[in-house]
């Protein structure tokens, strides 16, 4: 491998991706399926070995053109640097698999309560690492156990919270979800709404008329659905709420028993649909947006 290219930014950035999505679709072949528990393991190890590389690239001096050489190769302390990056090349070329190790997540504990709720969990070494990572989903969704983080600093102007100005007859503080167009709307005073982007899941997509709020909950827990463990792609489990969790930081429960407004692990769907889960909101919008409602508000989905 020639050091210019493992230099350019660029070139690293697809490197890594491809590693990404090389291990994505290696865990999702694997038989029996790697569990949610090793997956987020795995993807947490990438992440690390990611961020051990380019912080040596960060290092003082180690783009620089003029670093003395020894005699045949690069200076010791570039060596390892180069090594890395070739090992994430050379696992991609050959199509092989690297079976990235990490120590595994211990368990958020949860809380009892009518809503089943669970406590914030604290940020730890061993928590989910944050990524921004290229979509590992053909819709764009992350694994269950990825955290995507609360926000997305790419997300289109157009579906970040905003007021706006919104005509209805409808009363303040009430909910209304625009499909089609991907927003979700609460009612305030003097013809104003205050304007979520939201994504849309295959669960709520014949959603349509009045409901109202029957539950709310912090930190869920996320079982997984009957028809993503028959189609192999996680196994059958249940995920403690924290972060990486598909359900995110909030859950508001809809009257009608299944339909649900929740937050997400994967930002970066926020404005599409996805093949699973209904109506959600990057973290810190469900965090608001939970903060604003009460049970029995109406909700119309349009």
């Amino acid at each position: 491998m020639r050091a210019p290219a493992a230099a350019d930014p660029t070139w690293r950035r697809d490197i890594y991706d491809r590693a990404r999505q090389m291990v994505a679709s290696q865990l999702r072949s694997r038989q029996p399926p790697a569990s949610m528990a090793e997956t987020a393991n795995e993807q947490a190890a990438l992440e690390a070995a990611i961020e051990q590389i380019e912080a040596t690239f960060a290092a003082p001096g180690a783009n620089n053109r003029e670093t003395k050489q020894r005699p045949g190769g690069p200076a010791p302390a570039t060596m390892g640097l180069w090594i890395g990056v070739a090992i994430l090349a050379a696992a991609l070329s050959a199509g092989g698999y690297v079976y990235w190790s990490a120590k595994p997540r211990p368990p958020v504990q949860s809380a009892t309560g009518v809503t089943a709720s669970h406590p914030a969990p604290s940020r730890s070494a061993a928590a989910p690492v944050r990524t921004s990572v290229a979509a590992v989903a053909k819709d764009g969704d992350l694994p269950p156990g990825v955290d995507g983080g609360s926000t997305d600093t790419d997300l289109s102007y157009v579906f970040r919270r905003q007021p706006t100005f919104y005509r209805t007859l409808e009363p303040t503080g009430t909910i209304i979800i625009d499909k089609l167009q991907h927003f979700l709307y609460l009612i305030r005073p003097n013809n104003v709404a205050l304007r979520y982007g939201i994504g849309v899941g295959a669960q709520c997509a014949a959603l349509v008329g009045l409901r109202h709020i029957a539950g709310m909950a912090e930190w869920p827990a996320w079982q997984v659905p009957p028809e993503m463990a028959s189609r192999k792609l996680v196994a059958a489990s249940v995920l403690p709420g924290g972060p990486g969790n598909p359900l995110g930081a909030r859950l508001i429960a809809l009257d009608d028993g299944q339909s649900r407004i929740h937050g997400t692990n994967a930002p970066r769907t926020i404005g599409t649909n996805v093949a699973f889960g209904c109506i959600r909101l990057i973290n810190d919008d469900i965090v608001d947006l939970y903060g604003r409602v009460q049970l029995n508000t109406r909700v119309i989905v349009n």
